[in-house]
């Protein structure tokens, strides 16, 4: 047994024989989870303390104004739209590796459209451009920075060293940021110029704090039990602001977390103040106003388990498509109105006649992290969806703009992970036993290949 399914079988056993609703299920997780050794990404503890209550967003924003008084928006789009680099369409997938049952990093494996291996890296705590064109992995004491062609290391930034460090990436790619524990510090890098810009300590644990960055790097919101805004002058980050009310928060957790990187539940809208963030816990979406820094609205979807659903953006970042790669429901969210315009199925699952029985007796909460079940190609036409946990039903077309299923491929065939290359044209997907498919656009199989133990997901391009 490989560690994921380690992982899942000690969470399965720890709820055994709980039973309830989803918001019952968090507290009593808690006391009954046993100690877990192993990292998954962004390792194996956020997974487990995801589930234990410690699953912490942070969103990171920066204005486009250059005045230190609150501006009236917030603006964090890309000037340009983010054109694919050298190396988008490859894929690159991460596997565990361990020595004497201690992790030891990540080998990071690149597979090209026609299904070879061009690269391998080994890191941890990686990240990928919008892009597409490098990857980013923390070390000790820097940043280093790797071409997504063909994995070559490009060079390494220095940093103040911190452990259990978090990086993320600028919507444009240029600035990255750190948020680390011991001592708990968040750090701005410009990737173009290769040096860090500035420091500055939270004064609060930041372990498992994700960071959204503005174009202009000129204000950090820190999204948490408490949210603090920074304000970076060019040479010095200061705390401008804190909420006093409400905040990202769902049943004692915050959005965010070990689920974050590549897959982001949170997205800031085009008109640069909102940010919407999406509730693994609960299946909550809230929309958080960045200038006012309230919660300005919210709408829950149904989920069977928490950690089930998984959350993926339109390219224009107005739609949410949260698939739950358990049940095969499909619910999309229209981010500007606000409001859930259709909720469907659109994958098989549960295809065990005897499953509703179990399902009486014992619900199921997976906590390591959340597939990538769902992936939307990048003209926004077709989104591909498939089973989880085993189950059989391949991979469904769902046509958008009705969200008709128009076709299955493999449908013998389990994956639990999906992911759709820059140009569109090449499908890879992730099986059990450590096994990568590449298809076609029209379905035909490229290639099919073996992968290292313990392969457990794509490192796509980071867009907040």
């Amino acid at each position: 047994m490989n560690p994921e399914d380690a992982l899942r079988s000690d969470i399965h056993q720890a709820l055994d024989p709980i039973a309830g609703s989803t918001p019952e299920l968090l507290p009593r997780i808690v006391q009954r989870l046993r100690p877990v050794s192993r990292r998954r990404s962004y390792f194996a503890v956020g997974q487990v303390a995801a589930v234990l209550g410690i699953l912490i967003v942070g969103a990171v924003v920066f204005s486009m104004h250059r005045s230190r008084v609150t501006p009236a928006t917030v603006t964090t789009s890309p000037t340009a739209p983010i054109v694919a680099g050298p190396g988008a369409d490859i894929a690159w997938v991460t596997s565990q590796q361990a020595s004497g049952g201690a992790y030891t990093g990540d080998l990071i494996t690149g597979i090209d459209p026609s299904g070879h291996v061009v690269g391998r890296i080994n890191a941890r705590d990686e990240l990928r451009s919008p892009d597409g064109s490098h990857l980013y992995a923390l070390a000790d004491g820097g940043i280093d920075v790797y071409s997504a062609v063909d994995g070559h290391k490009e060079q390494t930034i220095r940093l103040q060293s911190v452990s259990f460090g978090q990086p993320m990436l600028s919507v444009d790619g240029r600035y990255l940021a750190v948020v680390g524990n011991s001592p708990s510090t968040l750090q701005l890098v410009d990737l173009v110029a290769g040096r860090s810009l500035a420091s500055t300590s939270l004064g609060v644990p930041a372990y498992g704090v994700p960071l959204i960055i503005g174009v202009q790097a000129q204000h950090v919101y820190v999204v948490g039990a408490t949210t603090t805004k920074f304000a970076f002058d060019g040479t010095s980050l200061r705390p401008e602001q804190r909420t006093t009310g409400q905040t990202i928060a769902c049943n004692g957790l915050v959005v965010g977390g070990p689920n974050s990187a590549g897959g982001l539940p949170f997205r800031v809208l085009a008109d640069g103040r909102t940010l919407v963030a999406f509730c693994p816990g609960d299946g909550r979406v809230t929309w958080f106003d960045l200038v006012s820094m309230t919660v300005i609205h919210e709408v829950a979807v149904s989920q069977r388990n928490p950690f089930w659903v998984s959350p993926v953006f339109s390219a224009d970042g107005n739609t949410l498509y949260l698939h739950e790669g358990g049940t095969g429901a499909l619910h999309v969210i229209d981010l500007v109105h606000q409001k859930i315009v259709k909720s469907t199925k659109v994958a098989t699952a549960d295809t065990n006649p005897l499953a509703w029985l179990r399902s009486l007796l014992v619900t199921d909460a997976y906590a390591g992290g959340i597939d990538r079940t769902a992936a939307v190609s990048p003209d926004g036409t077709w989104l591909y969806a498939i089973g989880d946990f085993g189950a059989p039903g391949g991979v469904s077309l769902v046509h958008l703009p009705d969200l008709a299923v128009k076709g299955r491929w493999l449908p013998d065939v389990s994956f639990n992970s999906v992911w759709v290359s820059a140009n569109g044209r090449t499908i890879y997907l992730l099986g059990n036993g450590d096994e990568l498919r590449v298809l076609r656009a029209d379905g035909s199989e490229v290639a099919k290949l073996s992968l290292p133990a313990n392969t457990f997901g794509f490192i796509v391009p980071t867009i907040p």
